[in-house]
């Protein structure tokens, strides 16, 4: 059983929502290993859990073969279960006020991928960038249907998406996606995970709500981003590693608004170097990938971002002194 324990700039989500979805498991009939209840039951009583862990929890959703549990989780989740920034887009006047919250603080919730929110001819686009590996679908379609449960609790009324666009395949019979997105246009293999409103349900405004609490929720947010968020030069290098193990010195400097020079001067005085640093990292995120059934050579070559298989072979028996197949049999 692989102890999941949440370290310094690893990425997280709260364990309300993780604990929001095992509830609805339960009501759902789906009965968790009890390796994974031991889990999670480690954690009881923190804030927050290593994404790792929630990773193991839906990558065993998925091995159910049931493909529309992401939907009907999505469906049954409520405000309250995403702690403060509930709260936050509860005291919001509007979808589109929401919406802006949801951009700036989704990481409060889980750190699994980013929002974003465009204008369109019809009215306005909510995306979803993920960064899953795992459960990739049934994870993106619990946050749209999270999404369009929330957006009617927003506006005081029933409203529904003007459409769904979906990255994957159609996982579930069109009747579970009528039924989360109340007979919105679904589309399935798009470009993009996006979900769209129009402008008069945008900006539609039927609730009261206060201003003083709208104000207070903002603050507590801030606060929160704030402590969640790495401080140091060095800690935001090895928060973007862990999460994109495949950027380049240059890149990692534009990520960071710093030059390549300063970077360098940083990692200096820290004792470490980018090399040294990216490597680590790297072998970190490999060790963890071999937990998961499935990953194979050339699979985490990819995800680390190598530029072929024989260059992360080399890499790899560097770190551990054995080859790929070699280190999987123990």
């Amino acid at each position: 059983m692989k102890d999941f324990k949440r370290l310094p700039n690893q990425a997280s989500v709260t364990q309300s929502f993780t604990q929001a979805i095992v509830q609805q498991l339960a009501q759902l009939g789906v009965h968790l290993s009890v390796d994974l209840q031991q889990q999670l039951a480690q954690h009881h009583g923190q804030q927050r859990l290593p994404l790792a862990l929630q990773d193991a929890l839906w990558q065993s959703l998925e091995q159910q073969q049931r493909p529309e549990l992401g939907l009907h989780i999505g469906m049954a989740l409520q405000p309250q279960h995403f702690d403060t920034i509930g709260f936050l887009l509860l005291s919001s006047p509007a979808l589109g006020t929401a919406v802006e919250s949801l951009v700036n603080y989704s990481s409060l919730i889980g750190e699994g991928g980013t929002f974003s929110r465009h204008k369109t001819t019809s009215g306005w686009q909510i995306e979803y960038n993920d960064h899953f590996t795992v459960a990739v679908a049934l994870r993106v379609e619990a946050i749209f249907a999270s999404i369009a449960s929330g957006a009617r609790w927003v506006a005081g009324k029933a409203i529904a998406p003007l459409q769904v666009q979906f990255k994957h395949t159609r996982q579930a019979s069109l009747a579970e996606y009528q039924r989360a997105f109340a007979g919105a246009d679904v589309r399935f293999n798009a470009l993009r995970n996006a979900i769209s409103y129009s402008d008069a349900d945008w900006h539609y405004r039927q609730r009261e709500v206060n201003p003083a609490l709208q104000t207070q929720m903002l603050e507590l947010a801030k606060q929160q981003l704030a402590q969640l968020q790495p401080q140091t030069l060095i800690q935001r290098v090895a928060a973007l590693l862990q999460r994109q193990p495949w950027l380049t010195r240059t890149q990692l400097a534009a990520s960071l608004a710093v030059s390549e020079r300063t970077l360098a001067r940083h990692l200096t005085a820290a004792n470490t170097s980018y090399n040294k640093l990216s490597q680590q990292v790297k072998l970190e995120l490999a060790l963890q990938q071999l937990q998961r059934p499935g990953v194979t050579q050339a699979s985490l070559a990819d995800f680390l971002g190598y530029s072929d298989e024989q260059a992360f072979a080399k890499a790899f028996r560097r770190w551990t002194g054995k080859n790929f197949s070699d280190f999987r049999k123990g």
